[in-house]
């Protein structure tokens, strides 16, 4: 009976090893956390443009620090072994332009519209003093 036993927890064990293929060992080589990623990550199943996403949202809540944090070198070696980095970056880049031109504009739209406010409280000041002063030279025109 302990032989029984015995044996079905060797068959266990055995069966609960797992048994590495070459290209396996020469990604661990490669890149260990890149390699553990893969075996426990569910990053390694996102698509490439939920990777990129994720990136900017570390880029966005740590700033420039974001490229220090373990899950943004990990999404970026997993990009680069996609080979979509480049096609990313540029599609990044242009992203992060648009949003400064897009910054940009609301500056300059401020400005030009604070500059408006500006010169239509002076029209108004200027047409109430204009206002006040008619009605007093009329006071004194009509007292005479």
């Amino acid at each position: 009976m302990q032989q029984q036993r015995h044996s079905r927890q060797q068959q266990k064990l055995l069966q609960s090893q797992r048994v590495f293929t070459a290209s396996e060992v020469a990604e661990y080589e490669y890149c260990p956390l890149v390699w553990w990623h893969e075996q426990y990550e569910p990053l390694v199943s996102a698509d490439t443009e939920e990777l990129f996403a994720r990136m900017v949202e570390l880029e966005h809540d740590h700033g420039p620090q974001a490229t220090t944090l373990p899950e943004y070198q990990v999404i970026e070696q997993l990009l680069v072994r996609r080979g979509a980095f480049e096609r990313g970056l540029e599609q990044h880049h242009e992203h992060a332009q648009a949003v400064a031109e897009i910054a940009e504009e609301r500056a300059s739209t401020a400005s030009v519209s604070d500059q408006l406010r500006r010169t239509i409280r002076l029209v108004i000041i200027a047409i109430a003093v204009l206002a006040i002063v008619l009605m007093v030279a009329s006071l004194m025109l009509t007292s005479h």
